[in-house]
Formats: structure tokens, C-alpha cells, sequence
């Protein structure tokens, strides 16, 4: 009886470790803007854009309007990071991402972006962009 005592804190600490659980993260990362970064519903919110560069070089980012002036000027994005979103007034835009490589090719991506709509641009590993296409919110 007094080694049943002795072991009683020892099994009760065993029992509440075994009881613990861990989640995973995994489903809590999203590449897609979350509910409490677009205020869902979207109803007339300006459009949005962001740069993940997954590649191995720094690019510059600018979005610029139609009557050329630039709107959005992130400089100097290094590799391996994801940029905050940046919101802009609707309308047609010019998207052109820079690098100072000379091996690597400038791209430019004019869309016509309306409220409530997001661009994610995405720079894959061999430093291209690898996402064309808008999303609405």
C-alpha cells in the first residue's frame, strides 16, 4: 500500500501526457487571403496584390496605372518571402516585376482589376512568374 502511494503523482502526470495532442498547422497556412485580411463580403473594396517569390533572386514590384503613374512600388523583395498585401483604385494596371540578373527575364502583366478582386503573383524557383490570372474576392 504505501508503494501504490508512491506511484499515484507519477500515474497521474503519465496520464495527463498521454492525453495531450498536437495539431497541425498545415491547414492554417493559406497562399489565399483569409476572411479577416479581405473584411468578407467583399462589397466594394479596392483590389489587391502581393508578390511571393519563391525563387532565388530579389525582384522589384510596381504597379503602375493607366496613365503611367506607379501606384505600388516595393523594392528589393528578397527570395523566399511573401509580401504584405497592397490595395490600388480599380482599373487597368500594368503588374512588372525587375531584377537586376541579367539572366533572369523582366516580366510585365497589364489586367484589368476591379473591386473586390486580388492578384497574387507567384515567382516559382526558376525566378518566373507562374500565376497570370486574378482572383475575385
Amino acid at each position: 500500500m504505501k508503494n501504490l502511494l508512491k506511484f499515484a503523482p507519477v500515474m497521474g502526470l503519465a496520464m495527463s501526457l498521454l492525453s495531450c495532442t498536437s495539431e497541425s498547422l498545415e491547414n492554417d497556412i493559406s497562399s489565399q487571403p483569409t476572411s479577416n485580411e479581405l473584411n468578407e463580403p467583399c462589397i466594394d473594396q479596392n483590389p489587391i496584390t502581393r508578390v511571393v517569390n519563391n525563387g532565388t533572386i530579389a525582384f522589384d514590384f510596381k504597379v503602375v496605372d493607366s496613365d503611367g503613374i506607379v501606384i505600388i512600388d516595393i523594392p528589393n523583395i528578397p527570395a523566399n518571402t511573401t509580401t504584405s498585401w497592397a490595395s490600388f483604385n480599380e482599373g487597368e494596371v500594368l503588374f512588372s516585376l525587375d531584377s537586376n540578373q541579367a539572366s533572369v527575364r523582366d516580366d510585365k502583366v497589364v489586367l484589368l482589376m476591379d473591386n473586390c478582386m486580388a492578384y497574387e503573383i507567384e515567382i516559382n524557383s526558376n525566378n518566373q512568374i507562374v500565376s497570370y490570372t486574378p482572383t475575385s474576392l
